[in-house]
């Protein structure tokens, strides 16, 4: 079906951590905005470097790496410059996004999302909506500026298919692993409360690639390789 739920990966100390950590960026950050007269900021990017710490104990978890390992093989980097981000869900900061998209093009490519539920995500205050099986749909190419992935409602091919998209609720600590071609979106918040998530990508490290980019991913399990047949 293109997803995966890990239920009760992190404790109630681990995530209030969390979220303490993700509210205090975002503060700071607001403040900043606040000061440029920008609005509040919605997602926040580039976490890893924000906490390297805090963060590489999350994304090195060992019942993540487990499910990891047997999706992607024992040589798993983490992908920095995709997701690599917070979100808190209100009833206000995400009502634009709640829109079905791909999070990579093609295939050919490859990528895992990893979504960290920090708060119990239900129905009503926006849990993440997937297409089951969608990963399988065909590729059609990015008519907007400077995209990474597909938004489905930019392409007649997918008309009729947003309304099967289905809800998947998460408890608080939780991790939904999905394959970055599965169209999904966040949900619209329609409670008083937040709803907050960390996402990461993930993917088999580059067999046909020398080195790694290392401002760009992080190894986080095994080693990188190299099987060129130039060698």
């Amino acid at each position: 079906m293109g997803y995966l739920r890990l239920v009760n990966v992190l404790g109630v100390e681990e995530t209030a951590e969390l979220r303490e950590f993700v509210l205090n960026e975002k503060r700071d950050e607001d403040e900043r905005r606040r000061l440029r007269g920008e609005d509040p900021v919605v997602k926040l990017y580039g976490l890893y470097d924000r906490n390297e710490a805090l963060v590489r104990q999350l994304v090195t978890h060992p019942t993540l790496i487990d499910a990891l390992t047997g999706l992607l093989g024992p040589n798993i980097v983490l992908v920095k410059n995709r997701h690599n981000h917070t979100t808190v869900n209100d009833a206000h900061g995400t009502k634009n996004e709640a829109r079905l998209h791909r999070d990579i093009l093609q295939p050919t490519r490859g990528l895992v999302t990893a979504a960290f539920y920090l708060e119990a995500s239900t129905p009503e205050n926006g849990c993440t909506n997937i297409l089951p099986g969608s990963h399988n749909l065909p590729y059609v190419g990015v008519p907007q500026p400077n995209g990474g992935g597909t938004w489905m409602d930019e392409h007649d091919e997918y008309e009729g298919l947003a309304d099967q998209a289905l809800a998947v609720p998460m408890p608080e600590g939780s991790v939904l692993l999905f394959t970055g071609l599965a169209f999904h979106s966040v949900g619209h918040n329609r409670s008083d409360k937040t709803r907050i998530s960390m996402t990461f990508g993930f993917r088999a490290a580059d067999e046909l690639e020398h080195a790694p980019d290392e401002t760009r991913q992080i190894m986080v399990a095994g080693t990188h390789i190299y099987r060129g047949n130039d060698i």
